[in-house]
């Protein structure tokens, strides 16, 4: 989360579902969905739809940062994650859920241009710990204006409410998806399956 996104959001109420996101408990009704066909291909279409447009929205504030899309996303994961402890590459590949080296290629560019500070970890010396630097925090700062200016119409379709609601279903939707790779995986596996 960028500063901007993270000031957008002090604007912003707790509402009962991030109460009950913060408990653990997800507002569950027991029941599973069942989606007719036209409904899935609705969904397909909207989800990449929006990926494609937050895509976008990324690589315009890449754009004007001077860097890849790719290392705007970690510089900003890095500045958000150092607010909870210590961030190493691996933490960033976890978060995000990308490839290690993916990730070391990007540092290493953001350390090249002085945005990303690396340390070695007085606890353990094969990790190295990952800081943004006062010329990556200058350069974020600077979009911080701009990208909360964004992040208002961004989020305007919806209240408080529906947000706290909307980001516990995503986030319940990742974990779901990852089973659902998990089992297309295993049935891919067995022979029954007749290629054209």
């Amino acid at each position: 989360m960028t500063k901007a996104t993270a000031e957008s959001g002090r604007n912003r109420r707790p509402s009962s579902a991030q109460s009950r996101s913060a408990s653990g408990a997800p507002p569950r009704t027991g029941r599973v969905a069942k989606a007719t066909e036209l409904q899935l291909q609705r969904l397909t279409g909207c989800l990449h739809s929006l990926s494609s447009r937050h895509h976008h929205l990324t690589q315009g504030y890449a754009a004007l940062a001077g860097i890849a899309g790719i290392q705007y996303t970690i510089l900003t994961t890095i500045r958000y994650l150092e607010t909870k402890g210590d961030v190493f590459p691996v933490t960033i590949a976890a978060y995000l859920r990308l490839t290690s080296a993916g990730v070391t290629k990007a540092i290493q560019h953001l350390s090249e241009l002085g945005l990303v500070e690396k340390a070695g970890d007085l606890d353990d010396r094969r990790r190295t710990k990952l800081a943004v630097t006062q010329g990556g925090c200058a350069l974020l700062d600077s979009l911080a204006p701009m990208q909360s200016n964004v992040n208002d119409v961004w989020l305007e379709c919806m209240s408080d409410e529906e947000f706290s609601i909307f980001l516990d279903l995503v986030e319940r939707f990742v974990r779901s998806s990852d089973r659902a790779l998990a089992v297309q995986g295993y049935l891919g596996k067995d022979g029954s399956i007749v290629a054209l």
